[in-house]
Parts: structure tokens; sequence; C-alpha cells
């Protein structure tokens, strides 16, 4: 295999490596893990895995294509493939089309359930959150449903009836992307207003606005993330734990957002090291219990 070959394979992966891939697997797996409240690692979790980052990749190239004008005008994304013109759109077609047929024969191999959880994902990313973001700041929480769904995709994928646990954790990583994502959009303001995306922070009024949200999310996100313990699927441990969790995620968000745009980046990472942190304490429950 030549260079030349080797470096288009590069840019092949480069265009369809979802952003949030890590995350999404993770969430995955702890969806899968909390139903067999078990580490239960069998063909069906592997197929899983496989379904979970062929549907993701398969989300952020589409979204590349659609993106691609927009994505010219903004520093962060104006070096993907589509925009430097590394990979061509009908080079692009045919890479979407490929990992999405992989990850929809990896969901079957699983059951339907799963395979209608992740279409829905991607629909609701592709179809409804893209092009939603140059009409509406609510795109934020319509972005987070696709964002939350990998952890219902995880339970199906198990054949086990949808259990109110796994809602208040689905609700709980809706929450979550909230105040991650509204950071995210103070870090890159500009960006996303040279684009033309109508994010909540770059609105009239829009960085009080996103204040508020970003601590009303929390504290509901603080809220629902106790509820497997209270409807049996998680113990005293786990409660603790995410309780100690929750009261430091606060704290420091209500200090950062006095000055937002400052903090924006603090607030960011914070939340990246919730997420981990949080899905640790599950999965440790569940080994000791």
């Amino acid at each position: 295999m030549n260079k030349q070959m080797l470096k288009k394979i590069k840019h092949y992966i480069a265009f369809t490596k979802p952003g949030i891939s890590r995350a999404q697997l993770l969430t995955v797996s702890i969806g899968y893990f909390l139903a067999k409240q078990a580490i239960d690692v069998s063909d069906n979790f592997w197929y899983l895995m496989v379904a979970t980052y062929c549907f993701s990749s398969a989300a952020c190239g589409a979204n590349n294509m659609l993106e691609k004008s927009y994505d010219k005008k903004m520093n962060r994304t104006k070096l993907r493939e589509l925009v430097t013109g590394e990979i061509s759109i009908a080079e692009a077609y045919g890479i979407v089309a490929v990992v999405a047929l992989i990850g929809g024969y990896a969901a079957l191999k699983i059951n339907i359930q799963t395979m209608i959880v992740c279409i829905l994902t991607v629909v609701i990313y592709v179809g409804v959150y893209t092009p939603l973001k140059r009409k509406s700041w609510i795109n934020t929480h319509v972005g987070a449903i696709p964002g939350a769904l990998p952890l219902l995709g995880g339970w199906v994928a198990t054949g086990t009836p949808i259990h109110m646990a796994v809602v208040g954790l689905f609700f709980t990583l809706f929450c979550w992307q909230i105040p991650h994502f509204y950071a995210l959009s103070i870090m890159y303001f500009d960006d996303y207003k040279a684009a033309g995306f109508k994010m909540l922070p770059n609105q009239s009024g829009g960085i009080e606005a996103t204040k508020r949200q970003m601590i009303f999310f929390s504290c509901l996100m603080a809220i629902s993330s106790v509820g497997p313990f209270f409807l049996g699927f998680l113990s005293a441990f786990y409660l603790i734990g995410v309780s100690i969790l929750s009261i430091i995620f606060l704290i420091i968000t209500l200090r950062g957002i006095q000055d937002l745009r400052k903090n924006a980046k603090k607030l960011f990472l914070l939340s990246i090291i919730y997420l981990p942190l949080w899905f640790t304490l599950i999965v440790i429950d569940t080994i000791l219990n």
C-alpha cells in the first residue's frame, strides 16, 4: 500500500471520526451493564460497540456534509476534510453509506429495539438538530436527546424491559449536556456567530439566560442522578458518591458563571470530568453488588 493510499485512508477515518464516540461507547456500556446488573461482556456487547461507533460515525459524516459551507467560516472546523478538499462529496456519501450499513448489520444482530434506537439517534441528530442550529437556540436541547439515547440503546440491547431507572439516567445525561454544550458555545462564541449558528449565548440577553439554564439543568441533573438508588438498582455507595460529585459540580458551576466568558473552559472541563466519574460510580456499585 503506497503513501498516497495510506494518506487517503487516514482522511477517510478522520472524516467519520465522531467527536463524541468515546463518550457514546462509554454511555452505551453503562446502559448495558446496568440492565444486566453485572459486568457481562458477551457477543451482543461487542456488536453493540460496533453499532454505536458506526452509527455515530455516520451521523458525524452526514453532519459534516450538511455543514460544509458553514465549517469554512469557523476556525474550529475549517480544516475538516470536506472543507479542505481532502475527500470529495461523492467519497463522503460512500463512506457514510458503508459505515451505516456496518452499524445496521451489527445492531440487527442484537435485536430490532437496538436498531430502532440507533436509527432514531441519527435521524434526530442529522435531520433535526443539525438544521435547527441555524434557526433556533433551542437546538442545544434537541441535540441533547440523541446524546442521551445511547444509554437507552445499551439497555434495550440486553432485552430488558424499559424501567424507570434507565429513564432517570437518560434524563440525567440529557441535563448534563446543557451546561456542557453551553460552556462549549461560550468558548467558541465568535465561531458560532460567524457561521450563523443561533446558540443561546450569542442571542440578545443570551449570556444571562445561559447562566440561568446552566444552573437550572445542573440542579435537575443532581436530583435525577440519585434516582437509581431509590428505585433499588444501585446502593448507598452510589448515593453517597453521586451526591458528593453533584455538590462539587454545583458549587464550581455557581462560582464559574459569575464570569462566564472567563470561566467557560473551566466549566467545560468540569463537565468532562464529571461524566466518567459518574459512570465509574455506577460500574463500581454494580460490581460490588
